[in-house]
């Protein structure tokens, strides 16, 4: 018969296996999901734009960083230089129904969970899955994630800054390089 101390000792290496368990479980979950907040660098939101000269199509305030403070005015028709983007993403679960096509390596199932970070262009999304973040048509349809695209500038002064995007009411000229 087991003494009252061994199976007192028996249940608290049960108990720290269990919590090891769980830990790991939790730990894994954490890396299969992106951050509440996904800062997407370098990024475009369509297919064909393109950074490179653009012109101002309205008076638009120059900011120090995403959501900083201006630092500068841009008036209509005034010539930039646009050197990159980022796009600041609320990530969208969003399950695998049917199968489009991926632009990259990794193949997701039907079925599997998928965030959705924003779009690339042309149905195409950026994702992440289990930790990776990859190109493909999710086949979604439906309200995407908020989202706020901001590009970096260099203004005719010479200062650097930023500016708040909209895809759907650019407001400079020969963003699209296929327009």
């Amino acid at each position: 018969m087991i003494s009252f101390m061994m199976r007192r000792h028996m249940r608290s290496i049960a108990w720290a296996a269990l919590t090891f368990v769980a830990a790991g479980i939790m730990q894994g979950e954490q890396g299969n999901s992106p951050p509440d907040l996904y800062i997407s660098k370098g990024a475009c939101p369509f297919e064909c734009c393109t950074y490179r000269e653009w012109i101002a199509n309205r008076d638009l305030t120059v900011m120090d960083k995403p959501n900083g403070k201006p630092i500068a005015q841009l008036r209509n028709h005034e010539h930039v230089s646009a050197i990159t983007g980022e796009i600041e993403t609320h990530p969208l679960r969003f399950q695998i129904r049917q199968k489009g096509p991926d632009k990259d390596a990794v193949s997701i199932p039907v079925g599997s969970p998928v965030y959705l970070l924003h779009p690339v262009g042309e149905g195409f999304w950026l994702v992440w899955f289990r930790g990776k973040v990859i190109q493909m048509d999710p086949q979604y349809v439906g309200p995407g994630p908020r989202y706020q695209w901001w590009a970096r500038i260099k203004i005719h002064s010479g200062q650097v800054g930023w500016v708040r995007m909209n895809v759907n009411d650019l407001p400079f000229d020969q963003v699209d390089s296929c327009a």
